[in-house]
């Protein structure tokens, strides 16, 4: 199809395969070039009334997810998975947390924190009450083992803190305790020392997920001098500990209410749930109850502040009914989560050499995705970064997945058809190589061995290549580096034409050239290094300890 300058219409008649998973990727050919994913920045459509109802339900779906609306309303049948979500463990939180802060946020959680799912569970004639007695309650369930050392007032520690929370890039989800402008789409840490008991900070950096295992924060495998250091920043930084406790005596009216409100469909603990309501194809009145636009005085229906734009998407989700809480798709599950986990915040080209977020299904293959965004690759593969790609753990495996599907490849990489030819593999090793070949062990290391003396620009170790990338994107890389990064340092080889200036090789064919190289690299960490590369390179395997 030749396209016109300016907008061209584009109408695609897809027919399905008879069976397995359908996948489609769309590419474009410029002037003397190759056939190249279209980027998605250069696609639009218009927008019908059919589309704008769909949208609307779509966005009514993400919202009743995200508040956990079926873990008090229950479905019917296997729901997919982050309906089941939870909140943090309540056994053992009068050890983590402040009691006066936890009785601020009962009494109104928006007000603690703005962007804040948790509704306003208390708001008859004796909200305030309700709320303190709740507090008393949960203040009361501690941790006899819970360390309570207070964070570090040694400036050393406190600047090295500093260093951390910049390095990791922690600006891009917060707003630093102290700071003077504050980003209004970002979680402000002011509240950290009136939140966190003493020691608790550093504990819950070292391990997010340790009493909340769907929580938003990564785990970015910090050791413990570490956790301790950006901890001791934050909490000399952050507005002091203050506020009133709650009354110890009102700790049996807070068990009742925490039996009897809902509390216990969202956060686990060793005790009766009294709480019962409506299934939620029970459910009828989608205009009261939870949706209200007020809250419903006198009674103990939460209140969620939903923008009425939001109470419409949310009732035109439940007009076209629930099946959908039963199909798992693992590219809109991807969609959905990296704007839950902001993954743009990093990945959207603001820190340098971390990779775009666009183009990262298309990279790498799921099953690596997998493992690095689950945190399971103990050596980074830019160690020359400071910044460190965290653990997602309980979202890893249909973000990955997604992630690939999203760019028309399978969630699951099929296995190579053949096995290694090692002729074409004995031509890779010599292309890697200086003499006769692209010099490429100047800049990279070959499992154990580093790249070449006198390297000014690191590369990513050749051993890992092929269990990272898919053979697509490889293609692709090599054919015009700049093209499919324009901040790469990585140089062009082959020349506009696509040949390669090494003609007696392969008779100068680049296609040929560049699947030698790929057969080579399937040899992973058992690759043979060239004569004359460095003694010691990164690690390629091994244990990251905490």
């Amino acid at each position: 199809v030749r396209l016109n300058k300016g907008p061209n219409e584009l109408i695609v008649t897809y027919t399905p395969a008879a069976s397995g998973d359908p996948h489609v990727r769309l590419f474009c050919t410029a002037k003397g070039s190759y056939a190249q994913p279209i980027p998605q920045a250069a696609l639009s459509h218009g927008v019908d009334e059919p589309l704008k109802g769909a949208l609307l339900r779509h966005r009514g779906r993400a919202l009743f997810i995200e508040h956990r609306c079926a873990r008090c309303h229950a479905t019917e049948g296997k729901a997919i998975p982050e309906v089941l979500m939870n909140a943090p463990v309540f056994a053992g939180i009068g050890s983590r947390r402040n009691p006066a802060w936890i009785r601020e946020w009962l009494a109104n959680p928006a007000a603690a924190r703005g962007d804040a799912r948790m509704p306003v569970m208390f708001h008859a004639g004796d909200a305030i009450d309700s709320a303190e007695a709740a507090a008393a309650f949960l203040a009361s369930l501690t941790d006899a083992g819970w360390p309570a050392r207070a964070e570090s007032s040694d400036a050393a520690e406190i600047a090295e803190g500093e260093r951390l929370f910049g390095s990791l890039h922690c600006a891009a989800c917060h707003n630093a305790p102290g700071e003077a402008r504050r980003a209004t789409d970002k979680i402000s840490l002011e509240q950290v020392a009136k939140k966190f008991s003493p020691g608790a900070l550093a504990r819950f950096l070292g391990d997010p997920a340790e009493h909340y295992g769907s929580i938003r924060m990564p785990d970015f495998h910090l050791t413990d001098a570490e956790a301790g250091q950006l901890a001791s920043f934050l909490i000399a930084r952050a507005a002091p500990a203050g506020g009133e406790a709650p009354r110890p005596e009102l700790v049996p009216k807070g068990r009742e209410l925490v039996q009897s409100t809902g509390c216990l469909n969202c956060h686990l603990l060793e005790l009766e749930n009294q709480f019962k309501t409506k299934r939620l194809i029970e459910l009828a009145n989608w205009e009261a109850g939870c949706l209200a636009s007020q809250p419903l005085t006198g009674t103990r229906v939460p209140y969620y502040k939903f923008s009425e734009a939001d109470r419409q998407a949310i009732r035109e989700f439940a007009a076209g009914g629930f099946d959908s809480l039963t199909r798992h798709v693992d590219r809109e599950f991807a969609a959905r989560q990296i704007v839950n986990l902001n993954c743009a915040g990093c990945h959207g080209r603001q820190i340098d050499q971390v990779p775009p977020l666009e183009g990262l299904g298309g990279k790498l293959k799921p099953e690596y995705g997998a493992k690095i965004i689950a945190g399971l690759i103990p050596d980074k593969p830019r160690p020359w970064l400071a910044a460190r790609m965290p653990g997602f753990a309980t979202r890893a495996g249909g973000l990955a997945k997604g992630l690939a599907n999203l760019h028309g490849f399978p969630a699951q990489t099929p296995p190579e058809s053949e096995p290694v030819d090692e002729e074409l593999a004995q031509i890779g090793f010599r292309l890697v190589q200086t003499d006769g070949g692209f010099s490429c062990i100047a800049c990279h290391a070959i499992g154990k061995a580093a790249a070449a003396p006198g390297s000014e620009s690191a590369g990513i170790n050749f051993a890992w290549t092929v269990e990272r990338l898919q053979h697509d994107y490889f293609v692709r890389w090599l054919r015009n580096p700049l093209g499919v990064d324009p901040s790469t340092k990585m140089p062009a080889f082959l020349d506009a034409s696509g040949r390669s200036p090494l003609r007696t090789v392969l008779d100068g064919d680049s296609e040929q050239q560049i699947e030698a190289l790929w057969q080579y690299f399937r040899g992973g960490q058992a690759m043979r290094a060239p004569a004359g590369m460095g003694t010691s390179a990164p690690k390629v395997d091994g244990a990251q300890s905490k």
